[in-house]
């Protein structure tokens, strides 16, 4: 089988477009097939350090990769990382431990993380970290810090990388590009395995590989390692496992759960999807869903205290819009119907708070003017009347639920004693025009997952493990590591920290 050059392969991870191209040579390539000593199925955050660590040990890899390029999701994830006992955080006179990471977890996920799936994560999560960094990896100025984008830890844990995924990806690029100089890596970009060959007493002998022109071939391997990610960009996947709907397309493309059709069909199950946890904020691009985010709103109360209020669909606040806590809010808006809500604030709020949307990251730039354009011209989720009958009409809001819970929150307001114990309320919402933003759910991790056991063998239901079958990453399902809640750096890092420890120590070779 041909190989890409040193040079091909640096190039190619490091631009999709340039990737592109490497479908025709890996077409080329199978026309021969071989005997590897592992096959690793997608070639992202646990894949390629699979592969490395496994490669240092002398062993033959093919990493078959579905996206143009290695990288997968690092190409759009901000990269955070967390991880307790690090260099970095001694380095920088920062008292942490495993156990206090775990603990951490343990608090906010309310006990539901996987406790053994967690413990094998953060007490093997320095060791990684430490290895990205000796291997050229850079964070940021400040980190590592508790956290500002999820619910804080306890300890400064939480790292980023300079260039957020791609800070990552860069590192695991310069570490797998000898190995594929050497030819004990082989990479096949933009191909597709599409089923896993077993023997009759059901132990995985390899793998079947679409290549792009939709020829198939099959190859063998003594191991196979599931490190194809989640299913966040497959609708149809994510609300069977998760049981609500994908609203937003903010994730990788390739995620699209072929690994768990694969899996599934080798004898294992799925677990973990009843610990959806959506993000809260979104501003979608429109009502035909799964749709681009237009927008976030900035709900944070550490960073931007509350104005306005949030209402369900009849019109009735559902939390404290002050409380400071992710986690409160993401709860809060989980059990609504189809997990959206309005902002709902007056035309003195508009002018003297500070602004409540904000453009970046997974949505595009965002701007005053674009806010005045869209309350003008009837863009979707934008609503302006100039009294709230006229508001719910227009933006579906049960309109005595709304009348309603605005007096008593102005009533509240005037008397300091809010109804739901909110203490921050600059202005009342009296005097219009009225302003609604219809807000909705978004996510970025799959919750269900492929079941494995503590040395991360796929497993059947039972508990049996299907022999030569390994997984990890996204696949294993954030429900494991996170349980019902969205414990920051808890996917980025427990993806390399597996993928490590298959490579260097779970999958034996002998």
């Amino acid at each position: 089988m041909s190989r890409l050059s040193k040079r091909d392969f640096l190039a190619s991870a490091g631009a999709v477009a340039a990737a592109a191209a490497l479908g025709g040579m890996g077409n080329a390539a199978l026309a021969a097939r071989r005997e590897y000593d592992l096959i690793v199925v997608g070639g992202g955050n646990a894949g390629l350090p699979t592969a490395i660590f496994a490669a240092q040990r002398g062993a033959s890899v093919l990493v078959v990769e579905a996206g143009g390029a290695v990288g997968g999701t690092l190409f759009m994830s901000s990269g955070q990382m967390s991880a307790a006992g690090t260099r970095l955080q001694q380095a920088r006179g920062i008292d942490d431990a495993p156990q206090s990471h775990y603990d951490d977890v343990m608090q906010i996920s309310k006990g539901t993380a996987n406790p053994e799936l967690l413990r094998l994560a953060v007490f093997n999560a320095a060791e990684a970290f430490d290895w990205l960094m000796a291997s050229g990896f850079e964070v940021r100025e400040e980190h590592p810090i508790t956290g500002t984008t999820h619910e804080p830890y306890s300890r400064a844990r939480y790292a980023w990388g300079i260039e957020g995924g791609r800070s990552i990806l860069k590192v695991l690029n310069a570490q797998l590009a000898p190995h594929v100089e050497s030819g004990r890596v082989t990479v096949l970009t933009s191909h597709e395995v599409v089923e896993l060959l077993q023997n009759s007493a059901g132990a995985v002998t390899g793998v079947v590989v679409k290549a792009p022109n939709g020829g198939k071939i099959r190859q063998y391997g003594r191991r196979v390692a599931l490190t194809s990610g989640g299913y966040t960009a497959n609708p149809t996947m994510f609300e069977k496992y998760e049981g609500v709907k994908t609203y937003s397309r903010a994730t990788y493309p390739w995620s699209q759960g072929i690994g768990i059709e694969l899996g599934l069909a080798a004898g294992g199950y799925v677990r973990g999807g009843e610990h959806h946890t959506p993000l809260f904020g979104a501003i979608l691009s429109d009502h035909n869903v799964p749709t681009s985010i237009r927008a976030l709103a900035r709900h944070f109360p550490p960073e931007r205290p509350p104005w306005e209020i949030f209402v369900d669909a009849q019109g009735q606040r559902f939390l404290r819009e002050d409380v400071p806590s992710h986690d409160a809010y993401e709860q809060a808006i989980a059990p609504l119907p189809e997990q959206r809500c309005w902002a709902i604030y007056d035309d003195a709020i508009r002018r003297s708070a500070p602004p409540l949307i904000r453009g970046g990251g997974f949505a595009g730039s965002f701007t005053r003017e674009d806010e005045d354009r869209f309350f003008s011209d009837g863009t979707p989720m934008f609503f302006r009347a100039d009294d709230l009958g006229a508001l719910s009409a227009a933006a579906g809001i049960d309109p005595q639920g709304l009348a309603d819970t605005v007096a008593a929150y102005n009533r509240g307001r005037a008397e300091g004693r809010d109804a739901l114990g909110r203490q921050h309320m600059p202005l009342p919402i009296e005097v219009g025009p009225f302003y609604a933003v219809q807000l909705s759910s978004w996510n970025l991790l799959s919750y269900a997952g492929i079941g494995v056991d503590g040395r991360l063998r796929v497993t059947r239901a039972d508990g049996a493990p299907i022999p030569n079958l390994y997984a990890a990453g996204e696949l294993l399902g954030m429900g494991q590591l996170m349980g019902n809640s969205l414990p920051g750096g808890m996917s980025v890092m427990p993806a390399i920290t597996f993928g490590r420890l298959l490579g260097s120590e779970f999958i034996e070779f002998g």
